[in-house]
């Protein structure tokens, strides 16, 4: 039996190298990052406000900063900071606050609604047509789920991160020689649980799809190793080559774009690994009542167009009037 399963390992690989090329998910992964540009001030703002109800909101600010910070350089981190700043609610009543409520809750989940679009894509789901307003309140609403998820799990992490401060100093002056072992496997650990929970949860419920926890778990779980190595190799790979020193003054911009970018390709490389691991260690994806599975097609020209073709290389004209019986 384990045989059996060793040797499913690499074709699991290969085809999911294979399907993350045919699906184009570098450029799915773009998509995200130009639409992450505009929905991350609105979403750090909600976070910080979800989670510092409970902490204070300059706890969870500093905590964000810092990491934040150690991701992507200090430099874009204040850059994302003074946006914060700016696109925080306003503190004005009436209808111009409200306006602002909605116009945060719209913008934070438009990256999620994007990240929707391109699980559906990637795992060859399409929602079939329907009246657009209530599928688009339908996505807003679980995007903005996910956004209070993210607030949650963020107030989940100080308190860990709160409690192992507390124990460090006596695990310190206990057991000196693996304090630092310790407590850094503990903070990966934690790193990771964290982010895995995230990941089964967009996973989950995200996509128009209908998928067993199990698969979701195991492929939660992969995409969070490959975020939480990412993240350190993208962190030293813009610490060393410093892609935005020849963008002037919108080099933080940059910093940013690239971090998201392939951030993005990760999660929609683990994203192709679900679907490809529930078709061959689980049950596979199945679409939702509201949706259908779909698929490219090459078309093959027929030949009563052969006498049209024209040696400049250009496409026949597909119109009406261009159409014989």
């Amino acid at each position: 039996m384990a045989n059996s399963t060793v040797s499913k390992i690499w074709p699991l690989l290969k085809t999911t190298f294979n399907g993350f090329n045919d699906n184009n998910s570098l450029l799915l992964a773009a998509a995200l990052a130009f639409n992450a540009i505009f929905s991350i001030p609105p979403l750090l703002v909600i976070i910080i406000q979800a989670a510092g109800f409970f902490l204070g909101e300059k706890a969870v600010s500093g905590e964000l900063s810092e990491q934040i910070s150690s991701a992507i350089g200090p430099n874009a981190a204040e850059s994302i900071e003074s946006i914060i700043q700016n696109a925080a609610i306003s503190d004005a009543g009436g209808i111009a606050f409200w306006i602002g409520i909605g116009t945060l809750i719209f913008a934070s989940t438009t990256f999620f609604a994007t990240l929707q679009q391109s699980l559906n894509t990637v795992w060859n789901l399409k929602p079939k047509p329907t009246n657009g307003i209530v599928k688009m309140l339908q996505v807003r609403l679980f995007s903005f789920g996910i956004v209070l998820s993210m607030a949650f799990l963020m107030l989940l992490s100080l308190l860990v991160s709160t409690i192992i401060a507390f124990l460090s100093d006596y695990i310190t002056s206990a057991f000196p020689e693996v304090s630092v072992f310790f407590i850094s496997v503990v903070d990966i650990t934690i790193s990771i649980s964290i982010v895995t929970i995230l990941f089964a949860l967009i996973f989950k419920f995200l996509p128009d799809a209908v998928i067993r926890w199990r698969d979701v778990w195991v492929g939660a779980l992969i995409t969070a190793l490959l975020f939480v190595l990412g993240k350190y190799l993208i962190s030293w790979f813009i610490g060393t080559s410093d892609p935005g020193s020849a963008y002037g003054a919108a080099g933080s911009i940059i910093v940013i774009l690239v971090w998201i970018y392939y951030t993005s390709a990760i999660v929609l490389f683990g994203a192709e690994f679900t679907q490809q691991y529930a078709t061959v260690f689980g049950h596979n994806i199945m679409p939702k009542a509201h949706a259908v599975f779909y698929k490219e097609q090459e078309i093959v020209e027929h030949p009563k167009f052969e006498k049209h073709k024209q040696g400049t290389g250009r496409p026949r004209a597909e119109g009406r009037f261009n159409q014989e019986e």
